[in-house]
């Protein structure tokens, strides 16, 4: 029953500090403790790195670090991971601070407009269509980055999380030839997705991604994995409140007329961190960084890094029909497969070895 999922989320939100939601819902404000998480980064990137400011938007450096639950090392590595990849795509220029760009607003077309989930968080309701065409690329980085930032301009989504509905029913197998590297800047993305439903996935769809949830359960935890679930897109409707689901699927796309629109404007609420030297609290302390063992663990995960990810590994080609067709081992690879495998792959799969992690159902 819909209510079921309901509650895992709520509990799934127990996972989550909130104890920085003086604001839930509402405008952000930074605590002195993300600041400090946040020029840390800037630092990183500038002396290890080289990666001077104007590649790289305050407003993105905050809510890619707050999502990386403030853990300096993982932002940075994140951040200059994504760079790389927008170079090859076209966006060598990096993230400037004028996020919205009203060349690239074609590229959201597959985000639908949608509502607030039952905690209040913004819902991402991405579904399928053709391939991202050469011509696009720097345009798809470009709206990716718009999206992203849009969605988690308010207090309670950037700290707790967005909902997932990964909306399979329009699919399509066309191919461009740039996969693979749009998969993997869909993986540089820093996000931290709370509940994540495979909507209208059929029967070989679901086969592919068990292949790679059985997998990814020997690496990760399996509190990430227990947010995957299959629905039909009638019942991943009925997961959110009436007005949330996107009018496509007879909702009220929570009240949103224009997703450019939209998506601009929260752009211009997002606050840009005061990130002076000035304003720096010698008090304040950060995470722990991961032992030794952490690391060793982490090692083999590094490439999807579910547990403060990028939703790639779950949305990819999603949004433009992302595919993979590389027999590799790597769990974030074996998870952009889902739903865009090969004819002669998935006839090879071996049906019967896995079993659908969650059904959902609804009253």
């Amino acid at each position: 029953m819909s209510e079921v999922i309901t509650e895992q989320i709520e509990v799934q939100q127990q996972d989550e500090d909130t104890s920085l939601d003086a604001t839930p819902g509402g405008p952000i404000v930074y605590t002195d403790e993300e600041l400090t998480a946040m020029r840390q980064v800037r630092t990183t990137l500038l002396e290890e790195h080289g990666i001077e400011e104007s590649r790289v938007s305050r407003k993105f450096l905050a809510v890619a670090t707050i999502n990386c639950k403030l853990r300096v090392d993982e932002t940075v590595k994140k951040i200059t991971k994504m760079l790389e990849i927008m170079g090859e795509l076209g966006c060598g220029d990096g993230i400037d601070n004028q996020l919205w760009k009203p060349e690239a607003k074609h590229e959201l077309s597959p985000y639908l407009p949608t509502g607030r989930d039952h905690r209040g968080c913004s819902i991402t309701w991405i579904r399928g269509s053709g391939g991202v065409s050469k011509e696009d690329e720097r345009y798809h980085c470009q709206a990716c980055i718009m999206q992203y930032l849009a969605v988690h301009a308010d207090a309670k989504t950037l700290r707790r999380g967005v909902s997932f509905i990964v909306d399979m029913s329009n699919k399509q197998s066309s191919k461009v030839g740039n996969e693979k590297l749009i998969q993997s800047f869909y993986q540089s993305i820093p996000q931290r997705p709370q509940i994540i439903l495979i909507a209208g996935a059929g029967y070989i769809t679901r086969t592919v991604v068990n292949a790679s949830i059985k997998l990814a359960s020997v690496f990760t935890k399996q509190k990430i994995l227990q947010r995957i679930h299959f629905t039909s897109i009638e019942e991943a409707k009925r997961m959110f409140p009436q007005d949330s689901a996107p009018t496509i699927v007879g909702g009220k796309g929570g009240g949103i007329e224009s997703y450019e629109d939209w998506v601009k404007e929260r752009l211009g609420k997002l606050p840009v961190p005061d990130l002076s030297d000035n304003n720096v609290s010698k008090d304040i302390s950060l995470p722990p960084k991961r032992s030794s063992i952490d690391d060793a663990n982490t090692a083999v995960k590094e490439d999807f890094n579910l547990e403060s990810t990028s939703s790639a590994g779950f949305t990819a080609g999603c949004q433009h029909g992302a595919c993979v067709d590389d027999d590799d081992t790597g769990v974030g690879k074996l998870f952009s497969n889902f739903g865009f495998t090969s004819a002669d792959r998935e006839k090879s799969t071996p049906k019967e070895e896995f079993v659908v992690i969650s059904e959902v159902q609804c009253s």
